[in-house]
């Protein structure tokens, strides 16, 4: 690529056209139809609706588990697997410090204290060898996060877990059909959860899966998810007696989002394959350019790359300022020559003032709490990681449904932007715009 070509956030031609993107979720005339069957039929809700029945089977097949409660959300799901593995008030749990928000509050929406261990340099996921100096004696669980849709280091965990009587817990709300030697995610651990956000690779809009092969965590995930109730199938001809037996929550799916995520899971294998795929051409396209570090896949998994998540490396690329100023200027010059670009989750959990507080849950007071410090070296690879790195594709536009050829285009884009690197750095760009 010759530096002559001017930038477009410079006055010059964009590399990707307007309109090259194709949207998400990726909707057809068969989820169309799936939904209308619904409102046609007139069953829009119950733990015992059809749509929702049909879900919990197609998944427990499709990932070869015995168990599965349709909820309301990631969350939810998450919510019933530490509560099935018995994580009470007083417990702590171990979490990524690199995740969405939910893994954590889910931990706290349980009466427990969530434990933030930093992140493989590599992976992005909890790092193994810095989980058991985090261990102590009010320890209970254990969450790994198979970030982006790449397995986490699952055997280690295990371990680990072993020597210390923990329990494992999956959260898989971001790798459906992703596999660990030979194993999908989400039957590597006692209980996992998964997410049917509108942004996931498997989209009921919103929505969440609980999986499990233990019918006890069952019991327990069903009686949290519905009012402390006791409420599987009902058989014809029987009525719910409304008993509960303890404090549960309203986390039952909707039969519209249910009959959406069943369309949608007929193609799920085929997204899956198109986003590979394309991180391959990207790959292979990006590891030619010095400074660039596209995300590592070992040989014993695979990623379904719910996020295309690569690092700058500043000195390679002769830069001793400010590593998220230069990630800055990249994504605003990757979106001017119309890339996808972005970032996802700027701060470490810890560092967010949910859990730096005392007061739990919302309090009138919170505004005047002060919080607890935050300490950047505790979780340096977290944060080294989230000044230098950006996300390629977005939600809106993800690899799971574009062409080979855009992503060739992402790859041309990017050499163009690293030419150019010296002129970016002089122009007056804007840091990445963030909404708090």
């Amino acid at each position: 690529m010759s530096t002559i070509e001017r930038l477009a956030i410079d006055g010059g031609r964009p590399l990707v056209s307007p309109g090259r993107h194709r949207a998400w979720p990726d909707v057809t005339t068969e989820d169309r139809r799936a939904v209308l069957a619904v409102l046609d039929r007139g069953v829009l809700c119950g733990a015992s609706a059809p749509e929702i029945l049909a879900l919990q089977d197609e998944w427990a097949e499709y990932l070869g588990v015995e168990h599965c409660l349709a909820l309301n959300s990631g969350t939810a799901a998450l919510h019933c697997c530490l509560a099935a593995a018995g994580v009470g008030p007083g417990d702590e749990v171990i979490v990524p410090a690199y995740t969405f928000s939910a893994t954590a509050m889910a931990v706290v929406h349980q009466g427990a204290t969530p434990v933030f261990v930093d992140v493989h340099p590599r992976s992005y996921n909890i790092d193994p060898a810095r989980v058991e100096e985090k261990i102590g004696e009010r320890t209970r669980a254990v969450v790994p996060v198979h970030l982006h849709g790449l397995p986490a280091d699952m055997e280690e965990i295990q371990a680990i877990a072993a020597r210390h009587g923990l329990a494992v817990i999956e959260d898989a709300a971001q790798s459906h059909g992703a596999t660990y030697r030979g194993r999908k995610t989400g039957t590597l651990a006692v209980c996992a959860g998964f997410s049917l956000n509108a942004t996931k690779n498997l989209s009921g809009g919103e929505g969440g899966l609980f999986v499990t092969s233990d019918p006890a965590a069952l019991a327990v995930a069903r009686r949290l998810s519905v009012f402390g109730e006791d409420v599987p199938p009902l058989e014809p001809g029987e009525l719910r007696a409304y008993w509960s037996h303890g404090v549960g929550w309203n986390y039952r799916n909707q039969e519209l989002a249910s009959a959406f995520a069943r369309s949608q899971l007929r193609r799920l294998d085929g997204y899956n394959a198109r986003a590979q795929a394309n991180a391959a051409v990207l790959g292979e396209g990006l590891s030619k350019l010095r400074g660039v570090l596209p995300p590592e896949v070992p040989d014993d998994r695979t990623s379904v790359f719910y996020k295309y998540r690569l690092r700058l490396d500043p000195a390679a690329l002769g830069f001793d300022g400010d590593a998220t100023g230069l990630r800055d200027r990249v994504i605003q010059a990757l979106r001017a020559e119309g890339v996808e670009a972005g970032v996802w989750q700027v701060h470490p959990l810890p560092e967010n003032p949910a859990f730096r507080r005392t007061l739990r849950p919302w309090h009138p007071a919170w505004d005047d709490e002060p919080l607890a410090p935050f300490d950047r070296a505790e979780y340096a690879e977290t944060c080294r990681l989230l000044d230098e790195s950006l996300i390629l594709g977005s939600e809106p536009a993800p690899l799971f449904v574009q062409d080979a050829e855009l992503m060739r285009d992402y790859v041309a884009a990017f050499e163009k932007v690293l030419a150019n690197l010296e002129a970016l750095l002089e122009l007056p760009v804007a840091p990445v715009p963030l909404r708090y």
